[in-house]
């Protein structure tokens, strides 16, 4: 009985530290299935630890840092391969709930076409994002303009990594998967375009 105890313990602090980093929200739970949540969560970790290069405890604080390099490399820094695998390790209909896919000529001239993209419509991810405009006036403005422009509002994203208020919560699991969702979008598109211009 008396290993039994600190084993005990043992586990119940490991899993209080495995549970730190993702925290589900009331407005993901209210919006999303179980399953669609843990790919939410493969989608969050990828963004934080592939994409970015952090850990979930300096999140905060270097994310300024990482999301400026990220933007003047113009996204090349993250491989076409690792977005292809992420798409593929998170499930179809998890997917079809936050985006779809448009496609693009480049001119007249030339029949070069492309898929980017966008919000899906109607999604769970436009439903997730309608809710926390409640609590965020920079997702309420991210959320007013992805919504008119049927597309993910960059500028909007820009305009918050330029304000030193930072009104954006990082440490929100919902912040973060807005930036997650935002940022993957972003490199796809970008290896997708910067592909097609070699």
């Amino acid at each position: 009985m008396n290993t039994v105890k600190p084993l005990l313990i043992a586990c119940a602090i490991t899993l209080l530290i495995g549970c730190k980093s993702y925290k589900t929200t009331t407005e993901l739970q209210t919006t999303f299935a179980k399953e669609e949540l843990k790919d939410l969560e493969t989608i969050r970790s990828f963004f934080v630890k592939d994409i970015m290069g952090l850990k979930d405890d300096n999140f905060h604080f270097q994310f300024r840092n990482k999301v400026q390099k990220l933007e003047s490399t113009g996204f090349s820094s993250v491989e076409p391969k690792k977005i292809e695998n992420l798409f593929k390790s998170v499930s179809e209909s998890t997917i079809d709930e936050i985006w779809e896919t448009k496609t693009h000529s480049k001119s007249n001239r030339n029949n070069t076409e492309y898929k980017y993209l966008v919000p899906k419509e109607g999604g769970k991810y436009i439903e997730f994002l309608a809710k926390n405009t409640k609590h965020n006036l920079r997702i309420k403005d991210y959320y007013n303009k992805v919504v008119k422009s049927g597309n993910f509002s960059h500028f909007s994203i820009l305009s918050y990594m330029e304000d030193n208020k930072l009104d954006f919560d990082l440490a929100n699991t919902n912040i973060q998967i807005v930036l997650a969702i935002h940022y993957i979008t972003l490199c796809h598109d970008n290896n997708i375009t910067s592909n097609l211009m070699n």
